[in-house]
């Protein structure tokens, strides 16, 4: 006698305990993986259900195809209250309702299962029957010929969740998902066919035994092809993408082994990705650069946290530099297992913005000694005060020397107003020399009230000369960390263009304001307010840009040297028209972190300063 039903059986039940594992592993290394993680569920019970159902076709006495029939049907009811939940979490159908109803139905009918005396597939206890396959092969006849109220409620559940199955396949099919949905569709339909042969056979329509068995092992495998397909594809899909990506992108294991590199890592290095896989920087990079990307490595499974860092690699002999992020990728409890890393080149950038930031410090001293010779004239005259008071000091000293008992008391004054008009000689020539330098002084904690009243000292002939009445009200202790002469420079280019702008002003309308003082937060505000004719409208958010200018003789670059130098403090410059004439600069800046302490303690012992230049 042929007997090869009932051992074809288990080897299906292994068939989907192997896909149970298969998608369970794909569930606990990609998560989230939901369609996975429920199909392999689904696989574990319809391997139970199959190994159940093949005991109960050797069951030798009634007692035992009872139970083993309890427990088939017990897995057909789990399998039947998860499969709306893959069909909604594999087609995204919304809302829930309907797969949490059905899993309730089953829910009830798996307890009326294990309460019945018999199950629900037997009304009374059973006879013990057999039945001979078509090629000779005896088994139990599992047919149910006396069906009760349970097991009909069962095949109405059983449609249900067909009817549910086709309704979201008709759904995603809508929504443009064609492939997924016939194959969704091709699985339900397969698994329907096999089932509706359990029920004609129950109805006698034909002598055959169940197939119940097949269907799901149909589902099965239909849709583990499908789901490794779409897995594959991904997969492809993926990889693509990160080849075409201009960076460095690479996978690594906890002990620093290779296990994927993108294609450009492949060409950048000259390795290719099947010899990587297994080694370690050690094999591919020098020691020392090997070390530091190890100790970064680390630094990430450790703290389980990204890490952004600059590393240094060799390419073609030559070192070149990346940002690098990295980061940890986790099983589902938060182990790291692999480290990912994404590296890009920013050699010729950093050497670009180098090359920016001299052409930019070039520009700015430009600027500097076009706005110096303007005030040369200025310059002059303050010069000239100090070194005629020396030589007419000298020159009277020489005469009192002359006399037959010199007056020392005289003398002594004499050289003191010397020294005096010398210092403040010296104070012009360097404030002068600074204008002119073209180094960047470090950042220091500086009085930002201290630094414009130097400035305008200096201006204080060119005010007289253009008869500009300036008033300050520079608050002491709003200090800032900042370069001194690049500060300077803002508020020479502003109170330039504030003296250009009121020429043709009337000389009684002609008023500068110059203000310092918290802007509140943490934060100092320099206000430049002049009366002069002002901007139009229209050119307010364009004054910044380089090469703009509204005047006719103008370069355009001094306020887009202003806004640099502004936000290369961390700080911001804009404009507003007065309410009656002219505009004001505000130039805002971060206080010190230190200075704001000793400036509070400095403004409660001086005071606001408010002076007239």
């Amino acid at each position: 006698m042929n007997e090869f039903f009932v051992p074809g059986l288990y080897v299906l039940s292994g068939i989907c305990f192997y896909a149970m594992l298969h998608h369970g592993m794909i569930a606990f290394h990609r998560p989230p993986a939901p369609n996975h993680l429920v199909f392999a569920v689904l696989c574990l019970f319809v391997a139970l259900y199959i190994v159940a159902k093949a005991g109960a076709y050797r069951a030798d006495t009634a007692q035992v195809l009872v139970v083993l029939r309890r427990w088939e049907m017990s897995f057909a009811a789990v399998i039947l209250g998860l499969l709306p939940w893959f069909v909604a979490e594999y087609t995204g159908l919304r809302p829930r309702i309907l797969p949490a109803a059905l899993s309730g139905f089953f829910a009830i009918l798996l307890a009326a299962n294990l309460l019945l005396p018999y199950g629900i597939q037997f009304v009374e206890f059973p006879d013990l029957s057999y039945l001979t396959l078509p090629w000779g092969e005896q088994i139990v006849d599992l047919r149910v010929l006396r069906r009760g109220v349970w097991h009909n409620a069962a095949w109405v559940g059983v449609f249900a969740v067909f009817g549910y199955g086709f309704y979201a396949c008709i759904a995603q099919y809508r929504r443009g998902e064609r492939r997924r949905a016939v194959t969704l569709a091709a699985a339900l339909g397969l698994f329907f066919l096999f089932v509706l042969v359990n029920w004609l056979v129950n109805h006698g329509v034909f002598r055959f035994t169940h197939t119940a068995e097949f269907g799901f092992l149909a589902l099965v495998a239909v849709m583990s092809l499908g789901l490794t397909q779409e897995l594959r594809e991904s997969e492809q899909r993926m990889r693509a993408v990160l080849d075409n990506v201009p960076a460095v992108i690479y996978m690594k294991d906890t002990d620093g082994r290779y296990l994927w590199i993108n294609r450009h890592y492949e060409e950048l290095f000259s390795v290719r990705n099947e010899l990587v896989a297994g080694k370690t920087d050690y094999d591919l990079f020098p020691p020392a650069q090997a070390n530091a990307f190890r100790a970064n490595d680390r630094e990430v499974l450790e703290t389980r946290q990204p890490l952004q860092v600059d590393e240094v690699a060799d390419v073609v002999g030559e070192p070149h530099v990346y940002i690098t992020l990295k980061f940890p990728v986790l099983y589902p409890d938060g182990r790291p297992y692999a480290v990912c890393g994404v590296s890009t080149d920013v050699t010729e950038a950093r050497a670009a913005k180098a090359e920016l930031n001299l052409l930019r410090s070039r520009v700015w001293h430009a600027d500097r000694v076009v706005r110096a010779g303007v005030m040369t004239a200025s310059l002059a005259h303050e010069l000239s005060q100090p070194l005629a008071a020396i030589l007419s000091n000298a020159q009277a000293g020489l005469r009192f020397l002359g006399r037959d008992t010199p007056d020392l008391k005289e003398l002594t004054g004499i050289l003191q107003d010397i020294a005096r008009d010398d210092k403040r000689a010296a104070g012009v020539i360097r404030g002068l020399q600074a204008m002119l330098r073209q180094q960047e002084t470090p950042k220091k904690n500086i009085d930002l009230g201290e630094c414009v009243r130097e400035l305008l000292t200096l201006m204080h002939t060119e005010f007289i000369e253009h008869r500009i009445d300036c008033e300050t009200a520079l608050e002491p202790g709003c200090m800032v960390l900042a370069d001194r002469v690049q500060i300077q420079q803002v508020v020479l280019n502003l109170v330039l263009n504030a003296m250009e702008a009121m020429a043709g002003q009337p000389e009684t309308r002609r008023c500068l304001r110059v203000s310092v003082a918290p802007a509140g937060g943490n934060e100092t505000q320099l206000a430049v307010r002049d009366s002069g004719t002002g901007i139009p409208e229209d050119q307010l958010g364009s004054i910044f840009d380089g090469f703009f200018t509204t005047k006719d003789k103008g370069l355009g670059i001094g306020l887009s040297v202003c806004r640099s130098i502004a936000e290369s403090h961390a700080g911001r410059i804009r404009v507003e028209r007065n309410n009656d004439y002219g505009v004001t600069f505000f130039l805002t800046l971060p206080f010190a972190a230190k200075g704001a302490t000793a400036g509070a303690e400095g403004a409660l012992q001086n005071g606001s300063a408010v002076a007239s230049c």
